[in-house]
């Protein structure tokens, strides 16, 4: 027998089941108390339940529905077709396959996009399972949506490479004989550098954010010769100091 509800429009989910079901079974699904905001709405039900058969099943299923329970012994279409078909339209459906007894078409169905799977011999358990089905599926699309904004992420971070090719050291290889091994990079690159700041080596110090003697210790370690100071680059140092 249904409960009387205080709440009787509101719904945890909105059920759509097959109609194979037996009929005992809906009345149970459809007296099961709510609890998602139970302390708010008082008495309500979980599941608000619709009944479908054949291809009606897939008709009902719309936006506001947030779980299907699909009979795998269904015909036309058949219940692995029906779950194919739920699937490719509906990505947040929980959709729980059923039969009276499991086998090879339990994993078909896993495999055809549903959630989970039950035995409807176990009638005490029927619940348990679609609330399995919700939470597989809501953790699912939770992976999903990460995995496209991680993908995302790397599309506008690779998008804004471009500003690091105007960098020295940065400019990306056209070739294969282009890449070099990073110690031979880092000796050009301090070469290069040593060329341009030669008779300065405070200035090209600075310039690389290091100290003056670990600029030393950085091109002996790299076989690079000291850019010594010029006289005018000491005057020049001595202005800068007064």
């Amino acid at each position: 027998m249904t409960k009387r509800w205080d709440r009787p429009e509101e719904s945890d989910h909105v059920l759509v089941i097959d109609d194979s079901a037996e009929e005992h079974l809906r009345d149970r699904l459809a007296s099961c108390a709510g609890r998602d905001r139970a302390s708010k709405l008082g008495r309500y039900p979980r599941f608000r339940v619709i009944a479908a058969s054949g291809e009606d099943l897939i008709a009902k299923v719309t936006a506001e529905v947030s779980v299907v329970a699909v009979d795998l012994l269904r015909q036309r279409p058949s219940g692995i077709e029906a779950i194919q078909e739920l699937r490719h339209r509906w990505g947040d459906l929980a959709i729980l396959g059923f039969m009276a007894a499991p086998g090879s078409e339990a994993v078909t169905a896993l495999m055809a996009g549903a959630d989970h799977f039950h035995d409807n011999k176990d009638l005490e358990n029927f619940e348990r399972a679609l609330d399995l089905a919700i939470e597989r599926r809501r953790l699912a699309r939770l992976v999903e949506h990460s995995e496209a904004a991680a993908e995302e992420a790397r599309r506008r971070l690779k998008s804004l490479d471009g500003g690091l090719t105007a960098l020295a050291g940065f400019r990306p290889p056209h070739s294969q004989g282009a890449v070099i091994p990073f110690q031979e990079a880092a000796r050009r690159y301090l070469q290069a550098s040593a060329r341009l700041f030669q008779g300065d080596p405070q200035r090209l110090a600075e310039r690389l954010g290091v100290s003056y003697f670990a600029l030393r210790r950085l091109l002996k370690r790299y076989g690079v010769p000291f850019p010594g100071r010029t006289r005018s680059a000491r005057a020049k140092n001595i202005d800068r100091q007064r």
